[in-house]
């Protein structure tokens, strides 16, 4: 019986066949090999090299300084140059892959150390962890429930692991912002970040000839997000009572981010990067009219119509793409979907484990077929589904309605800190700096709604320096008052 069932099988095709067993065994066995040389960096990083960086800072705020600007920076950085992954799961197509260790964490805790090692005993205005640190935790903590629902834990535990210990950069950065001149430190660092990137955008777009260019990001959505959430600020810092040389370092920065923006050609980034700009200006002259508000205004007017009209086919063809009816039916049917996985239970499919059960055998994802089948297409069992687009969507099916509450919660009352700091700091610098902020930050947790780019690891590192600024700035007004 054996015999006759082989016989059919020629030579060739069980030679393929083996060949394709050998070799994902091969694979399989690299990986592991690969996760034990990576577990000792890994271990290093944390446990030994952020302390000793932390102590060595601890007395130089020149050393500090350079260890911040290096955490703004990477934020721009190919996503495998800072970060190392323990337990790939490469051909998975949830948010998180592996459990994820970034060096920006690692900066972000010597930071940590060195503020806790130079405390001095005196000092009232010190305190261990900044506001809202708390309230993020509860989100994760209540997030974590869903493991217990999850068909795949280890799969909840990458996601529970990388989102709680994330909280470490937001810690760090409150930690290293003492004064009004750090948060300038933020912002030119930022604005070379965003120079350097623009570089890489124009060579991709004029050398190489991309059409949506994705720079040193894996796709364009994220990047110019990043580049609109940051670019926000710097316009605002910009018109500021800010010392001429950073002025002008703000203004370039923002005009790095603006070209980041159209090279991406991401309509969601362009609408709102044009609306950020119209209430970033119209919250300036609601903080005081000044010449070099009108100046500064009148001048990019004048420059930014220059660049639209060179550019203004490219952007009103991208509006016109083929593909954006199709787009729009997905994200509906995906969000469907995700509807489904919210009965599921009272804490949600379970932490990064939409990808998996939005596939066969699970029927969550028979609407999305359904769809397919309906358009003349073929259905592939086998294919795998990706990941809904809208955030919340993504938070209410992994996480309940739990976890999509705490989360909200959490972005509100960052949103309030800046939107009070506006009334509070009327006249002065971080007025200007929350101003941007809250603007860049409202149309990013909107646009969430489109695109989860807060899952992302070089997006969400770059919210928490934000958020990290606004929680010190937060306590400065506490002292103020």
């Amino acid at each position: 019986m054996g015999n006759q069932f082989f016989s059919g099988i020629t030579p060739k095709r069980r030679g393929a066949a083996a060949l394709q067993s050998a070799s994902r065994k091969l694979s399989e066995t690299i990986d592991v090999i690969m996760d034990f040389l990576k577990a000792p960096i890994i271990l290093f990083g944390y446990f030994i090299l952020a302390p000793l960086l932390g102590s060595m800072a601890k007395n130089s705020r020149r050393v500090q300084n350079w260890i911040f600007a290096t955490m703004v920076f990477m934020t721009s950085w190919h996503i495998t140059k800072f970060t190392l992954m323990l337990c790939s799961v490469e051909k998975y197509r949830g948010h998180t892959k592996g459990f994820e260790f970034s060096f920006i964490e690692i900066l972000a805790l010597s930071l940590l150390i060195a503020s806790t090692l130079s405390r001095q005993r005196d000092d009232r205005t010190w305190r261990r962890l900044p506001p809202g640190t708390l309230l993020y935790l509860l989100y994760c903590a209540v997030s974590w429930l869903s493991v217990t629902a999850a068909p795949n834990t280890l799969y909840a535990v990458m996601a529970g692991m990388r989102f709680t210990k994330a909280v470490i950069i937001f810690i760090g950065t409150f930690h290293f912002i003492r004064e009004e001149k750090d948060v300038h430190l933020l912002l030119k660092s930022l604005a070379f970040t965003f120079l350097v990137q623009a570089g890489v955008v124009l060579k991709m777009k004029y050398v190489d000839h991309f059409y949506q260019i994705h720079g040193w990001f894996e796709h364009q959505n994220p990047l110019a997000m990043w580049a609109y959430m940051g670019g926000l600020p710097l316009l605002a810092a910009a018109m500021s009572n800010a010392e001429k040389t950073d002025s002008r370092w703000y203004t370039a920065g923002f005009i790095a981010s603006a070209i980041i923006v159209q090279g991406s050609l991401s309509r969601g980034s362009l609408a709102a990067f044009a609306i950020g700009g119209v209430l970033v200006v119209a919250l300036a002259m609601f903080d005081r009219i000044t010449a070099k508000r009108v100046t500064f205004v009148l001048g990019m007017g004048i420059a930014g119509s220059i660049g639209l009209l060179l550019c203004i086919n490219t952007i009103v063809a991208r509006f016109h793409d083929e593909g954006n009816e199709a787009s729009g039916e997905t994200r509906v049917v995906m969000n469907l979907a995700a509807k489904a996985m919210l009965h599921h239970g009272a804490v949600g499919i379970g932490w990064n484990n939409f990808g998996l059960t939005i596939n066969h055998p699970f029927p969550y994802g028979d609407v999305i077929d359904d769809q397919e089948r309906e358009r003349g297409h073929k259905v592939d069992d086998d294919y795998a589904k990706g990941v809904v687009e809208s955030h919340y969507w993504l938070l209410l099916a992994e996480t309940g309605y739990g976890g999509y509450a705490t989360y909200m919660l959490f972005i509100a009352v960052t949103l309030w800190w800046c939107l009070r700091g506006v009334f509070v700091w009327r006249g002065e610098f971080p007025a200007a700096f929350l101003g941007g902020l809250f603007v860049g930050l409202l149309l990013i947790y909107l646009h969430s709604n489109l695109e989860r780019v807060l899952t992302q690891t070089k997006n969400f590192s770059l919210w928490f320096i934000l958020l990290g600024a606004a929680a010190r700035i937060h306590c400065w007004q506490r002292v103020r008052r």
